[in-house]
C-alpha cells in the first residue's frame, strides 16, 4: 500500500513496537501471526500512526531518532523525522486532527511537539517532569495526557497547547507505564507495572475504578478497541486482552515475542469526526497550529527559541532567544 491508501481494518489490527522491528497483528484472526511493518531495528519503543496516509511513527531510544515508514512497503528504508537533541525519547503520540507529533523524552525530562514531518520543533514542558513515558491525546477536547515514574510518580493532564497543567492522579501510583484513552466513553485507562493493576477514570482523575488487579506481571502498553482491552507485557512476552469494563474475558494475543513495547489498534475509526480551524490556512498561524481546550480552542505557537508577534499568529523573523535547559544553552533546539 502507498502513501495516501487505507489498509483493510475488518477486525481490530494492533500496531506493536518490538524493539527489533514494528509489527501488526489481527486480534481477529483465527490463527494469530505477526506482520512485519518496520525490521532491522535497535530499539524501538513507541509507536503511533496516521491513518490516512497508511504512516506509522515510531521512536528508537538507541538511535536517540523518531522514523517513519509507510505500511505495506516492504524493505523500504524508513525516514529519520526527529534526530537531534533526543536521549530516550519513551512515548509517542500522533495528533491525527492537527497533524502533529507529540513525544516524551525520560531523560531530557521534556515533552516535544513537531510537525508531523519533525520541523517548527517545540518544547511544550521541561519543568517539573522527572521520568515522564507515556503520552496520549484527546483532540476533540484539546487534551494530552502523560505519566510520569519518576520520584513523585502520576498522571498529568494539559492542553495540546502547553496550557492549563494540571496533576490528576498521584495517589496509589508507582511505576504507571501504559496509558490510553476511551475516546467513546471519554475514560482514562492505565497500568502500573508495579502494583500490577490497570485502572481507569473519568479524564479529571476522579471516579477511579480498578479493571485488572493482582494477576499482571509486568504491563507496558495499553491500547483500546470497541469493548476490549489490550496490552503488553514484558515479563511473559505477549499481548494480552480482555474485557474494558470487567477485566474478564482474559487472553493471550499473540506470545513468544521478543520484546513488546508500545502498542495501538490500527482503526479508521479514529479519524476527526470534526474539522477545527487548523485546517482552515493553518488556523492563520504561520508556524504551529496547536489544538487547545480553551477558546477558540487553537493557537499559534513557534519552533523553540523564537518569539510570536504581538499578534498572537506569526513568529517574529531572524530573531532567535537563547534557550536554557539545566542552566546550560540548548543550540541543538534552536530551529
Amino acid at each position: 500500500m502507498n502513501e495516501g491508501q487505507e489498509p483493510n481494518t475488518a477486525s481490530p489490527l494492533l500496531l506493536f513496537a518490538n524493539r527489533r522491528d514494528v509489527r501488526l497483528v489481527d486480534a481477529g484472526g483465527v490463527k494469530l501471526e505477526s506482520t512485519i511493518v518496520a525490521s532491522g531495528l535497535e530499539d524501538a519503543a513507541a509507536v503511533d500512526f496516521q491513518f490516512s496516509k497508511g504512516a506509522v511513527y515510531w521512536t528508537d531510544v538507541s538511535e536517540e531518532a523518531i522514523k517513519q515508514t509507510y505500511l505495506n512497503q516492504t524493505g523500504a528504508a524508513a525516514q529519520s523525522i526527529v534526530i537531534s537533541g533526543l536521549v530516550s525519547p519513551d512515548g509517542l503520540a500522533c495528533d491525527w486532527v492537527g497533524k502533529k507529533l507529540y513525544w516524551t523524552d525520560s531523560e531530557t525530562n521534556r515533552i516535544e511537539v513537531a510537525n508531523l514531518n519533525g520541523t517548527s520543533r517545540k518544547v511544550l514542558f521541561w519543568q517539573d517532569l522527572d521520568q515522564p513515558r507515556a503520552i496520549a491525546l484527546d483532540p476533540a477536547h484539546g487534551y494530552m495526557y502523560w505519566t510520569d515514574w519518576g520520584e513523585a510518580p502520576r498522571i498529568e493532564r494539559a492542553g495540546m497547547d502547553g496550557s492549563t497543567r494540571k496533576i490528576i492522579v498521584d495517589s496509589d501510583i508507582y511505576w504507571p507505564n501504559g496509558l490510553t484513552i476511551d475516546l467513546e466513553e471519554q475514560k482514562l485507562y492505565w497500568a502500573d507495572a508495579k502494583l500490577s493493576f490497570i485502572h481507569r477514570a473519568n479524564l479529571d482523575g476522579s471516579f477511579r475504578q480498578k479493571v485488572v488487579e493482582g494477576s499482571l506481571t509486568h504491563p507496558f502498553a495499553l491500547t483500546l478497541s470497541g469493548d476490549t482491552l489490550y496490552w503488553t507485557d514484558w515479563q511473559t512476552r505477549s499481548i494480552h486482552a480482555c474485557n474494558k469494563w470487567t477485566g474478564e474475558k482474559r487472553k493471550e494475543i499473540l506470545s513468544a515475542l521478543y520484546s513488546p513495547m508500545d502498542i495501538q489498534v490500527l482503526s479508521q475509526e479514529r479519524q476527526p469526526p470534526f474539522h477545527t480551524r487548523c485546517e482552515e490556512d493553518n488556523g492563520g498561524c504561520s508556524h504551529l497550529c496547536l489544538l487547545s481546550p480553551r477558546e477558540p480552542f487553537y493557537s499559534c505557537a513557534c519552533p523553540t527559541g523564537v518569539q510570536l508577534q504581538d499578534n498572537g499568529k506569526t513568529c517574529k523573523a531572524g530573531e532567535v532567544e537563547h534557550w536554557y535547559w539545566q542552566g546550560q544553552v540548548v543550540p541543538d533546539l534552536l530551529f
